[in-house]
């Protein structure tokens, strides 16, 4: 009786000995729950093994103690992917993927869902804190740097056959095979949207139809262009919303010229009202205008490689040979655009004048296009370079004006013929030469820029300007050389890198010298005064170029 009971009271003893051991396990256990949240009067030691045994793989600790830490790239001014010191209201994933891409990658991006990219920043998303991160971004970051400089082996042969970001993107959307359009009773909810003038379901009906493989009717592509995206009462947002369900149309199925939701009467009813800025906003336009442009590239390149050019939309839009009256419309927009990209000067660009700076490249790819369409650029450079010279001189832009044109234009042949007539126009010694090397040299030896309205007292900017221009013209005229420019790109185009030399393009040493001498002697004559050291240094490698390709 006594060693049974005294068996009892030692079992009692033994699971009050236990009960603090489970709770103490318990205690140690529960930081592993919350780790953003461990509780203070818990050893150290405790916190660290629990949260060593039981973090999430994108833990900061495990990001910490990995074998190859994450470092971060130090920013580099001269690196073009590299990105300036932000503060933590704009370094979200979305503010960095809009404002920090390039231009010609913009339109890739559209092929998102409506709330991961937009080629415009909203307020809510310039002030993310960094909290709405996703895991998969976070993974991203976790990644060795090793990892991130790997290179796909296929995908960097592509590049280097010359294949194009959208070419092996469109390569990936082949397997989804032959595009179809969505039927209408997968559309009755977008049809009722639209009778009841409600475009927010519209948009977002439309965001979850639209996939790759499918595409939407012409009727429903046409209300987003005509009744949301130009329509005058529809909000920012909305209309971004828009532009993004059209580029990603676009991109799912090609419009051709039986498809196309636009006209040239609807483009020039927006582009010439000169209240546009307060009926339609200029960001509309300029989304309007990437969207037309992408539907004709697109187009032209689909035409182009099947050889059936004249189906295409540029052919019946901007062909220079059937619609000349038309692209001279497109360069009466490019000036005007580049007239208020420019209004304030240096130094307060505005949103406004960044907005008409990208309708100035998408007017310069419409140039090209016309350019390309009529399958001789060279009898279409011509054609096109004498209307930017009349347009030129007829409307007396200042230097910034010009040189915006000049520098924006895509087709290296379209501005060696520019420069070609703006400087014979500013020589006063004519002669009778084909554009050469020759040429070249006697517009360094006569040449003489007229002065711009913003100069000052500083007399010196017209010489430099002067050097700027024929750096342009030799870099322009070294890409014309190539016999290639002059081609159609429908036509096999061998031996590329060969320079196709005239007799006129053979010139000496010492008329080189001759003609930088006669350009310094009469810049010092004109300042009384030297140029600047870095007119100077620029005139000084202008000639070792020339020096470097004389053949006598």
């Amino acid at each position: 009786m006594d060693s049974s009971r005294a068996a009892e009271k030692d079992g009692q003893e033994n699971n009050s000995e236990e009960c603090p051991n489970t709770q103490d396990e318990e205690q140690m256990e529960s930081p592993c729950y919350d780790l953003n949240q461990p509780k203070l009067d818990e050893p150290e030691e405790s916190r660290q093994s629990c949260s060593s045994g039981n973090s999430s793989p994108y833990s900061p600790t495990n990001a910490s103690n990995s074998s190859e830490p994450f470092e971060p790239d130090p920013p580099s001014n001269t690196s073009p992917i590299s990105h300036s010191h932000k503060s933590p209201a704009e370094s979200s994933p979305r503010s960095e993927s809009v404002e920090d891409m390039p231009e010609w990658q913009e339109t890739e991006t559209y092929k998102g869902d409506l709330g991961l990219y937009s080629p415009g920043s909203f307020p809510w998303e310039d002030e993310s804190d960094g909290e709405d991160m996703n895991e998969e971004t976070m993974d991203c970051r976790a990644v060795s740097r090793e990892d991130r400089h790997f290179v796909c082996p296929s995908t960097l042969r592509k590049l280097l056959a010359g294949t194009t970001k959208k070419a092996m993107i469109e390569e990936d959307d082949e397997d989804f095979g032959t595009p179809e359009v969505l039927c209408r009773q997968s559309l009755s909810l977008v049809y009722s949207t639209i009778d009841e003038n409600y475009p927010e379901g519209t948009l977002q009906l439309l965001s979850d139809l639209l996939q790759p493989g499918y595409y939407p009717p012409r009727d429903i592509t046409s209300h987003l262009l005509h009744g949301i995206l130009l329509d005058l009462q529809s909000p920012h947002h909305l209309c971004v919303q828009a532009f993004k369900l059209l580029m990603r149309s676009q991109r799912h199925h090609m419009v051709d010229k039986n498809t196309v939701p636009w006209d040239w009467e609807l483009l020039t009813s927006v582009m010439t009202d000169e209240e546009h800025t307060h009926r339609h906003r200029c960001d509309v336009v300029r989304m309007f205008l990437e969207y037309i442009v992408q539907t004709l590239e697109d187009d032209f390149r689909a035409k182009c490689s099947t050889s059936s050019l004249h189906h295409s939309i540029a052919k019946g839009t901007l062909s220079c040979d059937q619609q000349f009256p038309r692209v001279r419309e497109v360069i009466k927009w490019l000036f005007s655009a580049i007239m208020k990209s420019t209004e304030h000067g240096k130094g307060r660009e505005t949103t406004q004048e960044r907005e008409y700076m990208r309708m100035v490249s998408c007017l310069q790819r419409m140039l090209s296009l016309a350019l390309e369409v009529d399958c001789s650029p060279a009898l279409t450079s011509a054609k096109l370079s004498q209307e930017l010279f009349h347009m030129l001189i007829s409307n007396v832009p200042l230097r910034a004006h010009r040189m915006l044109l000049l520098e924006s234009l895509q087709s290296k042949l379209l501005r060696c013929k520019l420069l070609e007539h703006l400087l014979d126009y500013a020589c006063p010694v004519k002669i009778s030469l084909p554009m050469s090397l020759s040429l070249l040299l006697h517009f360094l030896k006569h040449c003489t820029v007229a002065p711009d309205p913003t100069d000052g007292t500083e007399k010196w900017l017209k010489w430099e300007e002067l050097v700027h221009l024929l750096w342009m013209l030799l870099l322009s005229y070294n890409k014309a050389m190539k016999g290639y420019l002059c081609n159609s790109l429908t036509e096999p185009r061998g031996r590329v890198g060969m320079s196709v030399y005239k007799p006129d393009d053979r010139v000496s040493r010492p008329a080189v010298q001759e003609a930088v001498e006669a350009f310094m002697s009469r810049s010092q004559a004109d300042l009384d005064q030297a140029l600047p050291l870095h007119v100077e240094e620029s005139l000084t490698y202008l000639q070792d170029h020339l020096l470097d390709v004389c053949q006598c």
